[in-house]
């Protein structure tokens, strides 16, 4: 059952109140379901979201993304496997993997770039996407982009 707050907030398609409420222990699935309702009116404002001060906000974020599964996430999600909190790093790469195969050339273009810090996520969010085993030895510094 929806919270009061929640309700009206589905009634008035308060993107960006839901969004606040993903900070919320006892409101954060509530609001997520309904951002994913929403599909891709709230992409845009969930990608915003990933650079909110937050934390909790910016994982809840990236997680709604991921069940959105809208390709506009791709980048934004693989930019945050660098976020400065685990949970959110970890969150993203769970985002990317129900994506799914849309992410896979970005996601070895930008470890082939040598952009990312944190290669080991990205390396098994790509491996588990192409069905390969991971090799996380860090002196492989190209991923091939090809098909599983």
């Amino acid at each position: 059952m929806l919270h009061g707050f929640l309700l009206t907030m589905t009634e008035t398609q308060d993107v960006h109140g839901l969004i606040k409420a993903l900070a919320s222990e006892s409101k954060r699935f509530e609001a997520a379901d309904i951002l994913i309702s929403l599909g891709g009116k709230a992409v845009e404002p969930l990608l915003a979201a990933l650079k909110f001060d937050n934390w909790k906000i910016r994982g809840n974020a990236a997680w709604t993304l991921g069940e959105i599964g809208d390709q506009r996430a791709v980048v934004p999600l693989i930019e945050a496997l660098e976020d400065d909190v685990p949970e959110v790093r970890a969150t993203a790469g769970r985002a990317i993997q129900i994506i799914g195969s849309p992410a896979i050339e970005p996601l070895a273009m930008t470890l082939n770039s040598g952009r990312l810090k944190n290669k080991g996520l990205a390396r098994f969010v790509l491996s588990s996407l192409k069905k390969e085993p991971c090799d996380m030895d860090e002196s492989k510094r190209y991923v091939s982009i090809k098909p599983a």
